[in-house]
């Protein structure tokens, strides 16, 4: 850290940026001294041993991975895909894959295997999978406001079993087995190495089969603001393919409207939109099995602009009280994974992550001129409409603005679905939000018995994803710290870590001409040291 207390970055070149765009993954040397990571190990494995699962406390335990979080090569990328005010998640966890027994160790792997075989006491998971959002139940997004580190403290050949990824999938709302060939697997992770991935991307742990433990750490990071500017080194030409791709589609359109959110460009200033006679076709593709086709025909329909407002409109109020459940249900599988009940393509509310009718994507690709439609969406009474209308604001960001009163309202909403939903749209949008912080605050200070059935310390449900969201909607936004003081310190007394996490990180933010680099030094060492005290001794997801 400099004497300041901000921390060195070597940010990401354009090339780095477009690799992570199409694939959802890039590979980083952390460029430290090879005694940390060997010091780390050694805890890990002193931990595995000798002591209980540490959940979200790896960090306060093994401290020494902030070193990792603060080297400039891992700070530097994340500052250019999330940009300068990103935050670490309070979740965390460290996945153990054991050594497969010596006698089954006489097999073919092509990194491509669903539920591939793992050791006896293996944590990690090896069936493909998107991870799901602790515990806010957020959107799965297209432009990046969420991405994960995978570290690995140990030298991880192929044959020890590092963590792979189907690139390319953090775009599609649900994994298929046509997908599982186009898997990717790192093969030269030396210690010290990271993953940076897109957080909804599809990815499984591998077989082990040497004769020692494999350790990786999971931190996970969200976006607080949108992007104005570029936040890597470049930014400044329009798209272009990278060299490197590993996908198995060409997104051409959805990746340039992707580089022009990032780097804070008009949004389709320069594009060649399709004509108006196209818009049947392309709404006759929204929501289909077709992942390319679905993809392009969302940002075509965007670029297209106001006339396709009616017909998108009429699209999205067609899933309006359909006879459905409305929250998707789940079972386990063969492998232990949830899997959804009934069409894995029906877009439904869940508690872990959710996917919006293709409809909402496109009007918050479309901008302002979405808004005042979309405000007249938020006061349907079918509740999935309330929620693809606070999302697609969201998409908008700072021009709907005006939206956030008519999003206050849906803080009162019977469902905690519907409140959470207003709340990341106010996240989103970033401004105004001071006209909410009186709702907020009760949010976060009254309880809801409503919203608390079934619920337990730990858990990720109902008011705990509420007050969650909301602690996101004032990081995200431009409500002065100043004023919510109280309010933070009043969460530090939730009986929830992750509550407690946030209303720290807030607390840590710098006010209004306050200049105290020893004081900033000495909050980012307590961050690193905070222990969650509700998942001691207990293995919570």
């Amino acid at each position: 850290m400099r004497p300041d207390g901000s921390r060195l970055a070597h940010r990401l070149d354009d090339e780095q940026v477009r690799r992570f765009i199409c694939n959802g993954v890039l590979v980083l040397d952390s460029a430290l001294d090879p005694g940390v990571h060997q010091q780390i190990f050694d805890k890990l494995e002193w931990n595995a041993e000798h002591e209980f699962y540490m959940g979200n406390n790896v960090l306060p335990r093994i401290a020494e991975l902030q070193h990792i979080l603060d080297a400039p090569a891992i700070h530097g990328a994340l500052q250019s895909i999330l940009g300068d005010g990103y935050v670490l998640s309070p979740h965390r966890s460290r996945h153990v894959s054991e050594p497969l027994d010596e006698a089954e160790r006489e097999l073919t792997l092509t990194g491509s295997e669903h539920g591939a075989p793992m050791g006896e006491g293996s944590s990690g998971n090896s069936a493909w999978h998107q991870d799901g959002h602790i515990p806010m139940s957020r959107a799965r997004y297209h432009v990046p406001r969420m991405a994960m580190i995978l570290y690995f403290p140990q030298d991880t050949p192929v044959e020890r079993g590092p963590t792979r990824v189907i690139p390319g999938t953090q775009l599609q709302p649900y994994l298929r087995k046509s997908d599982y060939p186009f898997a990717f697997v790192a093969d030269d992770i030396k210690a010290g190495t990271c993953l940076l991935i897109d957080f909804d991307i599809a990815h499984a742990a591998l077989t082990n089969v040497t004769d020692s433990t494999r350790y990786m750490i999971k931190f996970i990071f969200l976006r607080t603001r949108n992007p104005v500017a570029p936040s890597w080194d470049g930014g400044e030409a329009e798209w272009q393919p990278p060299k490197v791709r590993l996908g198995q589609f060409d997104h051409s359109e959805t990746w340039s409207y992707i580089w022009d959110w990032m780097r804070g460009a008009p949004r389709f200033a320069t594009r060649n939109a399709a004509g108006s006679n196209e818009i049947p076709r392309l709404i006759g593709l929204l929501n289909g099995t077709d992942q390319p086709a679905r993809l392009e025909a969302i940002y075509e329909l965007a670029a297209i602009g106001a006339e396709t407002m009616g017909p998108l409109t009429e699209s999205l109020l067609e899933n309006a009280g359909h006879e459905r459940e409305f929250t998707c249900p789940y079972q386990l599988d063969k492998y232990g994974e949830y899997v959804p009940i009934g069409d894995p393509n029906e877009r439904r509310w869940n508690d872990v992550a959710y996917t919006l009718q293709d409809e909402a994507y496109a009007l918050g690709a479309m901008g302002e001129v979405a808004v005042r439609p979309l405000m007249e969406l938020l006061g349907h009474d079918d509740a999935w409409i309330k929620i693809n209308a606070a999302f697609a604001l969201g998409e908008v960001g700072a021009p709907a603005a005006c939206a956030v009163p008519d999003l206050t309202n849906l803080l009162d909403h019977e469902l905690h679905q519907v409140a959470r939903a207003g709340l990341d749209a106010m996240g989103c949008i970033g401004t105004n939000i001071g006209v909410a912080v009186p709702a907020i605050r009760r949010l976060l200070t009254v309880d809801n018995p409503a919203w608390q059935e079934g619920m337990r310390a730990g858990q990720r449900y109902g008011e705990v994803g509420v007050r969650f969201n909301a602690l996101c909607a004032l990081l995200n936004s431009d409500v002065d710290m100043d004023e919510v003081d109280d309010l933070m310190v009043s969460c530090l007394g939730n009986v929830n870590g992750y509550v407690q996490a946030l209303a720290v990180e807030a607390l840590t933010r710098p006010r209004t001409g306050e200049d105290r680099p020893g004081l900033r030094q000495a909050l980012h060492y307590l961050r690193a040291h905070r222990w969650d005290h509700t998942l001691t001794g207990e293995r919570l997801l």
